[in-house]
């Protein structure tokens, strides 16, 4: 958990690299979107981790006398988090618009302060409340009363929804485990979970396919390496000089940056009500964020 007393020396660089991280993963949505109707979620993920796993693979061989059960364990079950993250966030982008993926995706920001306060037994203040219910009017909003996409709550939005809890877990165990931890094998043990476990996956449910379009691989190269690992690295290094509520905050501008990417690269739209939730649930990750930091 956060210690709010705790001083962060040099966290301007790795809040720098949080925000590298946030524009990466904000292009990821657009291109998983377009990816997927050629391949599924789990094959899409497995190649993806895969791709990521084998490019560290000599630099994980040139340092391991660094690893160790402990780093092992830590690695594998931040890992956990990460893989049904992903799971249920790509499966959710088969039925809901990349932009919507955000927006739900960044509730997990909120969930970070309220989980910790659950977990802590300790009520929050008005303004976290405030947060939330901003956060819960600009979901419906989004979900609900946006007339350009006509998408009403579904499958995905639950999905995503789902998903959002999970990176707020992943987020927690993460912020408790990398202080004083390697960071390369922290990312590594992570990735490797979450390739084996969308292996398995795919495996199970007869979805393992390589015969695919060179658009599939190509941008699961690109997420390999922008977005996984590039994201995880800079993260898990990041977020151990840095505090959990901070990496919260700069990660929350991972939404607007995928409505961006969704706007420019495939087009999507939003009406007026879709950015009025939008904004609604920045609002209210933001107010939420800012008056737990500042204590």
């Amino acid at each position: 958990m956060e210690n709010q007393g705790k001083a962060y020396p040099g966290h301007w660089v790795a809040d720098g690299v949080l925000l590298g991280v946030s524009v990466f993963w904000g292009t990821s949505f657009a291109i998983v979107k377009e990816a997927l109707p050629l391949t599924t979620p789990a094959n899409f993920l497995f190649i993806r981790f895969a791709m990521a796993c084998l490019l560290l693979l000599p630099l994980a061989w040139a340092r391991r006398e660094t690893f160790s059960k402990e780093l092992f364990w830590k690695g594998g079950l931040i890992g956990i988090f990460l893989f049904t993250a992903f799971l249920t966030q790509t499966w959710g982008l088969a039925f809901t618009s990349a932009s919507r993926s955000g927006f739900i995706t960044g509730l997990s920001v909120i969930l970070v302060p309220l989980l910790s306060i659950l977990i802590l037994r300790q009520m929050p203040g008005r303004l976290p409340i405030l947060g939330a219910f901003l956060a819960l009017t600009g979901l419906y909003l989004l979900t609900a009363a946006d007339q350009v996409q006509q998408l009403p709550f579904n499958i995905g939005d639950a999905l995503t929804l789902v998903c959002a809890f999970l990176w707020a877990g992943h987020i927690l165990a993460l912020g408790h485990f990398s202080p004083g931890g390697d960071t390369f094998w922290l990312a590594f043990l992570q990735l490797s979970t979450a390739g084996v476990g969308s292996l398995i996956w795919a495996i199970s449910t007869g979805e393992l396919n390589f015969r695919l379009p060179p658009f599939v691989y190509g941008s699961a190269f690109y997420l390999a390496v922008a977005c996984t690992i590039f994201a995880y690295i800079g993260q898990t290094w990041a977020q151990a000089r840095t505090s959990p509520t901070r990496t919260a905050i700069i990660l929350s501008m991972e939404p607007v940056f995928a409505a961006f990417f969704a706007w420019f690269w495939i087009g999507e739209r939003m009406g007026p009500w879709g950015w009025i939730g939008a904004g609604c649930i920045l609002a209210g990750i933001l107010l939420a964020e800012a008056v737990k930091g500042a204590k």
